[in-house]
């Protein structure tokens, strides 16, 4: 018996070992003798039982209840039991997990070579598929959305991706999904929605596509509740939002090569042809702006422009009177951030 629980000469081939869920220990007895690591289920099952002592005055106490977690374990052939049961006692080889980080404020054509550079084993093509697939959906999607267009549902954030998912594009989508469902439900009950969305019957979705402009918009956070309350005031009063972040949007490229021509696009994502909000998000907001656009500061501001504001990088002036607005202007031009 003894060569049986030790046996002689040093353990042999690698074996990879499964314990699935739900595995008594006499089930992992029995798969161990079978993949040749241990000679003798039941030797080896009296043997856990009795802490190792399985001689007469031992095995008359055996009562040890013995568990082993479920995962995957490196263990070799003719192991003793000592040697088997201190690898299955340190727990399964720890899953291998990739992470990618998606950003806040890209638009869907953004995300993808965001997501094809983080993990190459993403496919381009079956990611388009996988966007455009019905069965990519959203509680906060209405039926009347253009194309069904997921733009700006899929939350951006970093994931952990374990490595038997990594080539599965449409499982990662669904958990984007699935996260900006949660996240926006959570704050939709605290802190809620402002008066001002009720008052201009704006439904969820509307929210996110403000909050996908102040995502646009905005540089700093302190800014972000003053820009959401500009858009609102400017709904309110049916003032165009002239916003050049939907031109872009409209004109699918970067703002940098913007042209006098895009500006008066009459695309309905073309803030500054068009009144209103457009038909969809332009990017996919992150928490801080989905909750600047339920919770806007307030205020009677019209207009904001860039100009580092008391001497922060990237704060805008806001402003209520024409004449403040274009005080503001010249100083955005002093700092040659307007043309």
């Amino acid at each position: 018996m003894d060569r049986q629980i030790d046996p002689a000469g040093e353990p042999g081939e690698l074996v990879e070992f499964t314990i699935p869920d739900g595995a008594t220990t006499n089930d992992v007895a029995s798969d161990l003798a079978a993949a040749g690591v241990v000679s003798n289920a039941t030797v080896f099952r009296y043997w856990l039982r009795c802490d190792g002592d399985i001689s007469i005055v031992g095995f008359l106490s055996c009562d040890t209840e013995h568990t082993f977690k479920a995962g995957d374990y490196e263990l070799r052939e003719n192991m003793s039991f000592e040697e088997a049961v201190a690898v299955l006692d340190a727990g399964p080889i720890p899953e291998v997990v990739f992470t990618v980080t998606v950003p806040e404020g890209l638009r869907w054509t953004e995300m993808v070579d965001r997501l094809v550079a983080e993990n190459p084993r993403f496919e381009r093509d079956e990611l388009e598929a996988a966007f455009t697939d019905p069965s990519l959906t959203s509680e906060f999607l209405p039926p009347d959305v253009p194309f069904g267009s997921m733009e700006g549902l899929l939350f951006p954030a970093t994931y952990d991706i374990p490595e038997d998912q990594l080539g599965d594009e449409q499982r990662f989508l669904q958990r984007m999904a699935a996260e900006f469902d949660r996240r926006f439900s959570a704050l939709l009950d605290d802190p809620g929605a402002a008066p001002v969305i009720e008052e201009l019957g704006l439904r969820p979705y509307d929210v996110v596509i403000v909050a996908s402009l102040v995502e646009e918009e905005a540089k700093i956070d302190a800014d972000r509740p003053r820009i959401a309350r500009v858009i609102y005031n400017r709904l309110l009063a049916g003032e165009k939002l002239g916003i050049d972040a939907t031109a872009c949007y409209a004109a699918n490229k970067p703002c940098s090569e913007l042209t006098a021509a895009d500006l008066e696009n009459p695309s309905p994502w073309n803030t500054r042809a068009v009144p209103g909000l457009p038909p969809t998000p332009i990017a996919a907001p992150g928490e801080a702006s989905l909750r600047a656009a339920l919770q806007p500061a307030e205020g009677d501001w019209f207009w904001y422009v860039l100009t580092d504001e008391g001497g922060v990088p990237g704060a805008h002036t806001f402003a209520s009177t024409e004449s403040e607005f274009t005080a503001a202007v010249a100083v955005c031009r002093e700092k040659g951030y307007c043309g």
